[in-house]
């Protein structure tokens, strides 16, 4: 009880009646089969729409090699036609199902696709140039050394080279470059044209490979390319003093070698060092200042410097050195924050680019793993070099998918690198890091040939698929596969296998309904069978957590445009979910309209009011043709010889009653065991049967004839108490469903009495 040891007011929360318990989803399906592509391992994956199924796992499967099709579809005992999965999950959501949990089926030997860079500097080509031009846009400039260097460009097609040429200037804000001789033929983004600098290392750097197996990797290409992460500005030096910015005060000649500025205010040319950097319009000169004379100051230029035309007025500006003399690795940096240690950056000093690593981040103050080369200036940049990752995907139909990772770190372990941000993020692709891999922007990790890496070796393995698959292994939550992963769903209220008919499969499925005791088994039968052909399939069959219908269904597949015959599984888990949400788990889902079939013949065989007669009694339910009606399930029989659970909606009721129970009275547990927590157990349970009896749920005219709830001493002995167990005896009256309608007509006369 609680403690009151000191004078206070005390507010308290108290429990005050018994707890409500919500019902559990009982349209929320789980099926297992083999999928284009997609996720293999972990907990069943939830899709929501076909859309949604189609960009997780892949579009229809083809059909597989004769020698593989006909080792399944011809076993009539351990067999099955799985290429027919996505038909049937199409169906579960043309027949009004929501939610889907989907476990990939893969072969064991099954491999994923994969390809491996070498290394070399290339640059993709970002603007089209036509032919005679004689500047370029490229991608990026990492890597590069500047004014001078020879570079040749390449076709993204057929490889061909187009031109070789060396670089006249660059400008790495625009990602620009000037070529010492024209274009002789033009360049175009749209075909994939690039730059390479040097020839290409064959040194394994970084592995590829697609997220799951299947041949399906073989339409995934991947480029990585570095990126600028941040462009940085170089801190001038304390020692350089003050800023100044002025203007021309008079037109300056091409050979003039002194200039005059309109005077600053404050300016003390004595207090100026001999070499002031200057920068008139885009370009910067060494200058030597004089002294101020009648508002104007004179600044004279090296001997033989060459400069266009200056007009009065062009402003001029000081530039601060970044670096003096004897800074050795040290550089000041605005934004150092940005860098970290082992980054790679690249200097730019307006002619010459320059790489270096970051060894440590003091403040502004930046150490590098060398020294810093040349004079820097405070409008020189230093970028953060990073990489990017760009993967496609074309999927037999043509539809492309597109991934883009940026600002990631080459190597390291770190969450931002390629390799952690890919197993995290891509849906389409996993890195490995290789021995060859390096930081060094001319050694980046490219492929043999071309932009962009291909995968290729993948494979399905479908001829070693078998039934073990389907069944799958327990290694534990997020580790088990096949049907075993269902398990993992606790949401799951019907599940299938659709297509497989086997029965290790079918028993396997039953198995794992019977053992969580919380959702309910749709099998399908062989395709084909006669009357006789399926009543043999149904002999072994005796439990009340599986249905069976039969014939198959046909449908419209779109990937070949032509009609196919599919299993019913899928289409019936659909209707289980629609009549559920329409009316409830309580009604039988029958005489309800199959959807997403062929309009005329959508049964694949005829089944009449006399082969009916001999299906329904032993649990087979038919799915019929009505002139009228249109195609639809006449059948809502479990496959349990036990007459008190024959009926579909009351086996999948007291499943939806039990584990709501369940779910809804976890609080009781170490409660104190007495009369008390007796009445809000009682209470709760009787609260929740009552919503369900007005839902029309169960049988009765009063909530009286529709249940009843005991818990007290009439249910518990002493001994039960002491052994801790509390004991709710609860009794529920299901609504059968209308099976057979039977209308008596006599003839009537006046002496006739009823």
């Amino acid at each position: 009880m609680p403690e009151y040891l000191s004078p206070g007011v005390y507010v308290e929360e108290v429990d005050a009646g018994p707890r409500p318990i919500a019902g559990v989803s009982t349209s929320t399906a789980g099926m297992v089969g083999v999928t284009l592509r997609g996720p293999y391992t972990g907990k069943p994956k939830l899709v929501t729409s076909f859309l949604e199924f189609q960009r997780t796992f892949g579009g229809f499967l083809p059909e597989p090699d004769p020698a593989v099709r006909d080792a399944w579809a011809g076993n009539p005992a351990e067999g099955g036609r799985w290429w027919l999965f996505p038909l049937a999950v199409k169906g579960f959501f043309d027949n009004g199902g929501r939610r889907l949990y989907v476990k990939r089926v893969v072969a064991k030997q099954a491999t994923a696709a994969s390809g491996v860079l070498g290394h070399g500097l290339m640059s993709p080509v970002a603007g089209d140039a036509a032919r005679g031009a004689k500047s370029v846009e490229l991608g990026h400039l990492i890597g590069f050394t500047g004014v001078g260097q020879r570079l040749e460009i390449f076709r993204g097609d057929d490889q061909r080279s187009i031109h070789a040429a060396r670089i006249a200037s660059y400008d790495v804000t625009t990602r620009r470059v000037e070529l010492d001789a024209p274009l002789p033929a033009e360049v175009k983004v749209a075909r994939g044209d690039y730059v390479q600098v040097g020839s290409r290392g064959t040194e394994r750097t970084l592995e590829f490979s697609a997220v799951s197996p299947g041949a399906w990797g073989a339409g995934v290409r991947v480029r990585i390319t570095p990126v600028v992460g941040a462009a940085l500005p170089v801190l001038p030096d304390p020692q350089e003093g003050a800023l100044f910015v002025t203007r021309l005060a008079a037109d300056a000649d091409a050979d003039s070698e002194t200039v005059e500025v309109a005077e600053v205010t404050g300016l003390n040319a004595g207090e100026l060092p001999a070499d002031v950097w200057v920068l008139i319009g885009a370009t910067r000169y060494k200058v030597q200042v004089g002294q101020p004379a009648s508002g104007r100051v004179t600044l004279t230029l090296p001997a033989g410097t060459a400069h266009p035309r200056w007009r009065e007025g062009l402003p001029v500006r000081r530039v601060r050195r970044g670096n003096v003399a004897g800074a050795g690795r040290t550089l000041r940096v605005g934004g150092a924050g940005r860098l970290y240690e082992d980054a790679v950056v690249q200097l730019d000093d307006g002619g010459s680019l320059t790489v270096l690593t970051v060894d440590a981040v003091a403040g502004d103050v930046v150490t590098f793993n060398g020294a810093v080369p040349g004079t820097l200036f405070e409008t020189d940049r230093l970028y953060l070099v990073e990489a990017q990752v760009d993967v496609r995907f074309t999927d037999p139909a043509g539809t492309t998918t597109d991934e883009t990772f940026g600002n990631l770190r080459l190597t390291g372990d770190q969450p931002s690198s390629v390799v952690a941000t890919l197993a995290s993020r891509s849906q389409l692709v996993r890195a490995r890091a290789l021995e060859g891999l390096s930081t060094d922007p001319a050694r980046f990790p490219i492929p043999a040939t071309g932009a962009w890496l291909t995968l290729g070796e993948g494979s399905d393995s479908y001829e070693t698929l078998t039934v073990a698959d389907f069944v799958g292994e327990d290694g534990g939550s997020g580790l088990r596969t096949g049907v075993v992963a269902l398990e993992d769903i606790d949401e799951v209220a019907v599940c299938a296998v659709p297509g497989v008919w086997s029965g290790t499969v079918g028993s396997a499925l039953i198995t794992h309904c019977e053992l969580l005791k919380d959702r309910f088994a749709i099998l399908d039968p062989q395709d084909g069978l006669d009357i006789e052909g399926i009543q043999a399939f149904r002999e072994p069959f005796d439990t009340k957590y599986a249905a069976l219908y039969y014939p198959w269904l046909v449908t419209r597949d779109p990937s070949t445009n032509r009609d196919v015959e599919v299993p019913p599984s899928g289409h019936l888990a659909g209707v289980y979910a629609r009549v559920d949400v329409e009316r409830g788990v309580h009604k039988a889902p029958a005489n309800v309209v199959i959807r997403g079939i062929r309009l005329t013949d959508g049964i694949a065989q005829d089944v009449t009011k006399r082969h009916q007669d001999l299906l329904n009694p032993k649990g087979i339910n038919a799915l019929r043709f009505f002139p009228g009606l249109g195609h639809r399930v006449w059948g809502a029989r479990t496959l349990s010889s036990d007459s008190a659970w024959k009926y579909v909606n009351v086996r999948r009721l007291f499943l939806f009653l039990e584990e709501s129970i369940d779910e809804g009275t976890q609080w009781v547990v170490f409660e104190p065991n007495d009369e008390a927590l007796w009445a809000l157990v009682r209470q709760t349970v009787t609260n929740f049967l009552t919503t369900v009896w007005r839902s029309g749920a169960l049988a009765g005219t009063t909530a009286d004839e529709a249940f009843f709830v005991a818990c007290d001493r009439s249910t518990m002995t002493e001994d039960d108490l002491r052994n801790g167990r509390l004991i709710c005896v609860i009794g529920v009256a299901p609504v059968f469903p209308a099976e057979f309608v039977i209308f008596r007509i006599q003839q009537k006369t006046r002496e006739t009495q009823l």
